[in-house]
């Protein structure tokens, strides 16, 4: 071999090596860009939270809810009974019907025990009862004891339910291609 042949070759190779450089920083450099339109595509289109919710509106507590348990805590017979049916008329569920296992008097006209669990309960029956005294104590769960007392005469007018805010649109469903 001669030596133009080798300085021949050995510009070739380099010329090759430089072809693959600027060939791997020109594909680099667009696979960079593919990449930075592709982000910028998918932060433009997501959606914009708009004049609607996707939270769900809590529903408010009825008394088809709320499990009472009612005791007489007076001399009047049957008072108990009575009163757990003028309940079941107003929508209330019935546990239990008894005499006041606390054996407690009571002046006011209804005592309605609670834990903390049953707070929202409490409230909703006391919007029934006119004078009810509400009694928090430590139980489990939600049940309430409506406990009916010396100036008992009966439930009081029904409430009215509450109006509801401005009702807002519904969102609309986006679909992801994937």
């Amino acid at each position: 071999m001669s030596l133009v042949e080798d300085a021949e070759a050995l510009e070739f190779r380099a010329r090759r090596r430089r072809r693959a450089t600027v060939t791997l920083a020109v594909l680099l450099l667009g696979l960079a860009g593919a990449f930075y339109y592709a982000s910028t595509y998918f932060r433009d289109t997501a959606p914009k939270p708009g004049p609607c919710t996707t939270e769900v509106a809590e529903v408010p507590l009825t008394p088809a809810d709320v499990t009472i348990n009612v005791y007489n805590a007076t001399s009047r017979s049957g008072l108990a009974l009575t009163t757990s049916r003028r309940a079941v008329d107003r929508g209330f569920r019935i546990a239990k019907v008894a005499n006041d296992p606390l054996k407690k008097t009571i002046k006011e006209s209804a005592n309605i025990r609670y834990g903390a669990d049953g707070e929202e309960s409490a409230r909703l029956l006391a919007q029934h009862i006119k004078g009810a005294k509400l009694v928090k104590d430590k139980r489990k769960g939600d049940t309430v004891d409506l406990v009916l007392g010396n100036a008992w005469k009966g439930f009081g007018p029904a409430p009215t339910p509450t109006a509801t805010g401005p009702t807002l649109p519904p969102c609309p469903t986006v679909t992801v291609a994937g």
